[in-house]
């Protein structure tokens, strides 16, 4: 990938993965070179859940819009040939990240109804460690890597 702007001003949205922030981008840059990328193929910022309707006072582009904008997005689906992985891409996980890897698939499954079983990972660099316990008690594969 070329050089952006994103070197200079890390606060600027990246270009290529324009739903993460840059210190997210470059955790989920070595998950994708790693050996634990078994995936076919990714859909990014993929909406899940109802969103949240402002009401009759609004136009209905501001209402469409509204739970457009406040629905729950899932940060990556991984396409494996076995099963579909619900991915949460963050720098620092904790019970945020937790509480999205346990809904997520509830969610996709409410709208997608996939063929294939789902698989809850969180890509991080680093996890808070009260929070590890229940990722690992919730069956959440937990991948960490260093930047």
């Amino acid at each position: 990938m070329p050089d952006s702007p994103n070197k200079k001003n890390p606060l600027l949205k990246n270009n290529r993965f324009t739903h993460l922030l840059p210190a997210d981008v470059e955790v989920w840059k070595k998950f994708l070179d790693s050996p634990a990328n078994i995936y076919t193929n990714f859909d990014y910022d993929v909406r899940v859940g109802d969103g949240r309707d402002p009401g009759p006072g609004f136009t209905e582009e501001i209402r469409r819009l509204g739970v457009l904008l406040s629905q729950r997005r899932i940060d990556a689906i991984g396409h494996h040939p076995t099963h579909i992985a619900i991915i949460e891409i963050t720098r620092v996980a904790g019970f945020k990240a937790l509480g999205q890897l346990t809904a997520y698939p509830l969610l996709y499954t409410m709208k997608y109804k996939p063929d294939l079983p789902l698989k809850s990972i969180l890509v991080s660099q680093e996890v808070q460690t009260d929070a590890l316990v229940a990722f690992h008690r919730e069956g959440i594969a937990v991948l960490t890597f260093n930047p």
